[in-house]
């Protein structure tokens, strides 16, 4: 994926059907300090919850006032 700026925003799109709610393979760890579960890595692998297929996901630049 190409670098982008930290401030501009961005939507993780399915490049099928479009939707946004994708999911991606991720590991957590828990710490004992803060009594929560702290994401530690997000793999690769993701699947679009509304097509319920595999998919490398597309990044999308969020236009203002969309």
């Amino acid at each position: 994926m190409p670098a982008r700026e930290a401030h501009q925003p961005i939507t993780i799109n399915c490049p099928h059907c479009g939707g946004e709610s994708i999911l991606a393979d991720a590991c957590a760890r828990w710490n004992v300090e803060t009594q929560e579960w702290e994401l530690s890595t997000v793999y690769d692998d993701k699947t679009c919850a509304d097509c319920g297929i595999e998919v490398s996901a597309e990044e999308r630049s969020v236009q203002e006032g969309a």
